[in-house]
């Protein structure tokens, strides 16, 4: 229900925010009354619950001064069309205005919305949003984040009162809640240097979207002991048989159970006609029939007594409307049986420790890491094996369409299990954003997200400018930096800031010590830390004096630091020595240097040494050829990552540094 602007009015003040108040008038002379009692002059506004946007239909007339214009306008306000009335406020004194409002969002409920007002939210849409509640931090940062804040700062004699703005904020998390308010505005509140007073404001109270949050453990995926492949083929190009084929590969200790009626046997083992033949207990089956057959095998699976079952057949939900049919019906089976689904249309699961997977792809032996995946699709869950394969995987888990098992589960299963230090997730969609969000915010793991379809505008009909303005990517957005994560924006980035959470700790501030071999690549590395929001370091004294030891006497030492000249005169080897003083200098957080080919071919590639500083250090070399390439991964798996250019190194620093802020 829309509320008319003196009860939203009477509302935020009961709340201890300040507003201009305003008197609700039925008739003409309950006008000029009101007028009398403010004190001239007034603003007048005509009030409706079916006028949405006062404005436009001309229902707001300011500067009114005399008793004879408050009947004009009245009068005037009146005819507009479902007019219900003609609300009288004071004519308040101009302030810096902004934009205060709150909307529903349908995967992550209430979203407050902050900016400056006018032009700013109209036209330029400059404003920021977070999920409520807010905390005194996600205030500050709404705020400082516009790029309208400079007014609020100081602008020619002119300045708002940040404070008074960020406690207005704050009073929302109450007023929400206990007033069951979906959609604010407040538009505009005007700010003063001290204090901010809400000038007007339009409240729609209803029923607050309210989300399951409670996850179920599915952990047991990658306990099973016994593997059923149910359209196991002799044909090893075949999904059955190339997970076979991966089970055997890969060292799986369990038992293997393919599933063929018409084979004996399929790489040494036996094969049974149905899941009911096996005369063993079955953990988990992996599900490569087409779609059409799927629900049988399910029943099949549902009678055996199945914990979990990875459908990677395609042809359900995602492709036609018998498919969905189909889908609906697998999962209902799986439900009243308690069993549990990944896919259908995916790649599954996969454990390089204990060689359990259902993934279908053509995999290699590699040892175990402490990157865990969620991806939503199977393709981009085998993409990010090709660029981290030395780096090494905890556990990887490719949900497909979802039709059981969400990313929440996956999650909360990445977050608790002991051998992730870090997730990389590729998401498409929420089940459940809200509870997606309160894992991120509590984890005290790095969180690397990459979400697809972020162009998609599609905006329902709403009653405030909060709701028309937010789109669901903005509003992820926001919670991502509420909750501290790395949110990357192609799958590039999504690798380079996996491979520094996995291999490097989390740096202690932003001052950003840089090494270079060229002085090309110092300009580049310093454009990169400013423009990520970083800053250089300033060296200790005791380090320039190490610095200007090794630097022939013409030289200028900086940071960044060219190394170049310094290697001319005390030889290519003082790459390490360089590298050492930097990581002893309190004022450097983080190192970002550019590998001395020279070094490398005389000092090896072993950089494991500089872990016992606990500073992150991030590597920038070109690995075009075969020998460079071969370098890059030897490098990295001594636990440093390396990056083709400064500013993909610096981006990645900076994922770093956004995770550790939130965190500390």
């Amino acid at each position: 229900m829309l509320l008319l602007e003196h009860e939203s009015k009477a509302l935020l003040e009961k709340y201890g925010i300040k507003t201009a108040k305003c008197i609700f008038c039925e008739t003409e002379e309950q006008a000029v009354k009101a007028a009398r009692k403010i004190g001239f002059p007034v603003v007048m506004k005509v009030a409706g619950r079916e006028i949405i946007h006062k404005s436009d239909v001309g229902g707001v007339i300011l500067n009114v001064k005399s008793e004879d214009e408050v009947r004009e306008v009245f009068q005037r306000l009146m005819s507009i069309p479902k007019a219900e009335g003609v609300n009288v406020q004071p004519q308040l004194e101009k302030g810096i205005e902004v934009i205060v409002g709150v909307a529903e969002n349908e995967q992550f409920g209430s979203v407050a919305m902050f900016g400056l007002g006018g032009v700013f939210v109209e036209v330029l849409k400059d404003v920021s949003f977070r999920l409520l509640p807010l905390t005194r931090r996600d205030a500050e940062e709404m705020v400082r984040e516009v790029k309208g804040y400079k007014l609020l700062e100081g602008y020619r004699g002119v300045r708002g009162d940040v404070g008074a703005v960020v406690d207005l904020l704050l009073k929302l998390n109450e007023v929400v809640e206990r007033e069951s308010i979906v959609e604010m505005d407040l538009n505009p509140v005007f700010v003063y240097e001290r204090g901010a007073v809400v000038a007007d404001a339009r409240i729609v109270v209803g029923e607050r979207k309210r989300f399951e949050m409670g996850v179920e453990d599915i952990s047991f995926f990658f306990k099973a002991k016994s593997v059923a492949v149910i359209g196991a083929s002799r044909n090893l190009l075949k999904p059955g048989g190339r997970v076979l084929s991966n089970l055997k590969h890969l060292g799986f200790r369990g038992k293997v159970y393919p599933v063929n009626p018409n084979a004996g046997e399929i790489l040494g083992y036996k094969c049974y006609p149905s899941v009911r033949a096996i005369p063993d207990k079955v953990d988990l089956a992996v599900i490569a029939v087409p779609s059409k057959n799927a629900i049988e095998v399910v029943r099949e699976c549902a009678e055996k007594g199945v914990k979990g079952i990875v459908v990677l057949s395609a042809g359900f939900a995602e492709g036609w409307e018998q498919g969905k049919e189909l889908e609906r019906q697998i999962v209902e089976v799986a439900r009243k049986s308690g069993m549990r689904i990944i896919g259908p249309n995916t790649m599954g699961i996969l454990d390089f420790e204990t060689g359990l997977t259902s993934f279908f792809s053509i995999l290699r032996r590699i040892g175990a890491g402490n990157i865990g995946v969620l991806a939503q699709s199977g393709a981009v869950a085998n993409f990010i094996l090709l660029p981290l394969w030395h780096v090494g995987f905890s556990k990887i888990v490719a949900i497909g369409n979802k039709a059981d098992v969400g990313e929440v589960e996956v999650l909360d299963f990445l977050l608790k299990d002991e051998k992730t230090k870090v997730v990389a997730a590729y998401l498409e969609g929420f089940t459940n954003g809200r509870k997606f969000y309160e894992l991120m915010k509590a984890s005290t793991k790095p969180i690397v997200v990459l979400k697809s379809g972020r162009t998609e505008a599609g905006k329902r009909s709403a009653l405030s400018h909060t709701a028309s303005i937010s789109t669901s990517e903005e509003i992820f957005e926001a919670a991502c930096k509420q909750a501290g994560v790395a949110k990357v924006y192609d799958f590039e980035e999504l690798v380079d800031a996996a491979k520094a959470f996995a291999l490097q700790p989390l740096p202690r501030g932003t001052r950003v010590g840089v090494i270079q071999p060229s002085g090309a690549e110092c300009v580049m590395s310093a454009d990169a830390v400013v423009e990520n929001g970083l800053e250089l370091a300033k060296y200790s004294e005791k380090t320039l004096e190490r610095l200007y030891e090794f630097a022939p006497e013409w030289h200028s030492v900086n940071n960044p630091l060219d190394l170049y000249p310094i290697a001319e005169k005390s030889g290519d080897e003082v790459f390490n020595e360089v590298l050492k003083v930097f990581n002893e200098d309190e004022n450097i957080d983080a190192i970002v240097a550019g590998v001395f080919i020279p070094s490398i071919m005389k000092l090896g590639v072993d950089f494991s040494w500089t872990k016992k500083f606990s500073k992150p250090v991030l590597f920038t070399m070109k690995d075009d050829i075969e020998e460079l390439r071969q370098a890059r991964i030897e490098i990295e798996k001594s636990g440093v990552p390396v990056y083709p250019t400064p500013e993909r190194a610096v981006r990645a620093l900076r994922h770093m540094v956004t995770v550790a802020k939130r965190k500390s």
